[in-house]
């Protein structure tokens, strides 16, 4: 991450704005005689008589497009966003902030043990800053929402299409995918990042993890996210999954992570497939076929040779049945197979 603001470009829109302006601004040709008279007469077309309104209509509307173009770049070279004091005396760029104030790029919010501040994501959402955390406003763009989190927690929610806010970490960078989560991480950079909303991405070095609703994922500094588990996976698996990403376990951690898994945990395994050596993708995907059949024009053989199309196909059927299992939790229950509706059970005798 570095400390200056790099060299701002014009978005697509606005190099479109800019180039729709007029080159030059001529008066309208039908005027023309009548004013090459006045300056044959000395009359140089000012005083009565003189440039009509449709002169100066077009000259005020190119003026004004100037204007706004002028400070629709201030804004974007100069973005800021607005911060306001929930708890204690939080530090904005080294100084004690008042009820609320303003965070430039490049500027940080500080937060002791007992403040907090709560950042208007410009118009798209907020972010509360919990206590003991270092945050840093990266860039207010109108397509890159972005911010660092040094250390300490923050708790985001963004109503925004996909990949517009960002969240920097030392150990990858949070992709938020139209969601609500809380992303923590401690000074040595190790993380989690827990999502109570839509979905977030997580990645770094070439490595990313899709995080769903209810799911938490660990991340690392050098080593990028972990695999992703539910709020109620197993003990075992979650232990094997964090031998697997962070402590080296290779293919006996991959297999205990398969052992221990249910069928609610074909989010893992799909995770897995991806990660594992060519050589134990086939184990991970019997596995996870056993626990949720693959859905049509999925194949063992191309799921094993990481066909994309066929792996999208499955992550869609698996995060389709796994929202059905959230959102009508205590409602109906749904089988974690298949996402059907399991018929209810009477109470009679």
């Amino acid at each position: 991450m570095n400390e200056r603001e790099p060299e701002t470009e014009l978005t697509p829109e606005q190099q479109r704005a800019v180039g729709a302006l007029p080159r030059s601004i001529e008066p309208p040709a039908d005027l023309w005689p009548g004013i090459r008279d006045r300056i044959r007469q000395g009359n140089r077309g000012v005083g009565s008589g003189g440039w009509s309104w449709r002169f100066w209509v077009p000259l005020a509307i190119a003026a004004s497009l100037l204007l706004a173009v002028g400070v629709r770049l201030a804004w974007v070279r100069t973005g800021s966003w607005s911060v306001e004091r929930t708890a204690g005396v939080p530090r904005v760029n080294g100084a004690p902030m008042g009820t609320s104030g303003t965070l430039r790029v490049g500027e940080w919010i500080e937060t002791d043990d007992s403040s907090q501040a709560v950042i208007a994501v410009g118009t798209i959402g907020h972010v509360d800053v919990r206590p003991g955390s270092r945050v840093r406003l990266v860039r207010a763009r109108e397509a890159d929402h972005r911010l660092a989190l040094a250390y300490g927690a923050i708790h985001a929610k963004v109503d925004a299409p996909p990949r517009i806010f960002f969240v920097e970490t030392p150990a990858g960078t949070a992709i938020d995918l139209g969601c609500e989560y809380t992303l923590e991480t401690d000074s040595a950079g190790r993380g989690l990042i827990h999502v109570t909303g839509g979905y977030v991405e997580f990645a770094a070095h070439g490595v990313r993890s899709i995080v769903p609703l209810g799911a938490y994922a660990m991340t690392r500094p050098g080593q990028g996210p972990g695999v992703p588990y539910l709020e109620d996976a197993p003990a075992a698996l979650r232990a094997a999954l964090e031998s697997f990403d962070f402590n080296r376990g290779g293919a006996a951690a991959a297999r205990q992570a398969l052992a221990a898994a249910r069928a609610e945990d074909a989010l893992s395994l799909w995770h897995l497939l991806v990660r594992v050596e060519p050589a134990l993708r086939g184990e991970v995907y019997d596995r996870l076929a056993a626990l949720v059949p693959p859905p049509a024009g999925v194949t063992r053989e191309g799921a094993i040779a990481q066909d994309q199309s066929m792996l999208d196909r499955y992550w869609s059927l698996i995060r389709r049945i796994e929202f059905r299992r959230i959102i009508l939790r205590g409602i109906r229950e749904i089988d974690p197979r298949t996402g059907v509706a399991l018929p209810r059970t009477s109470n009679r005798d």
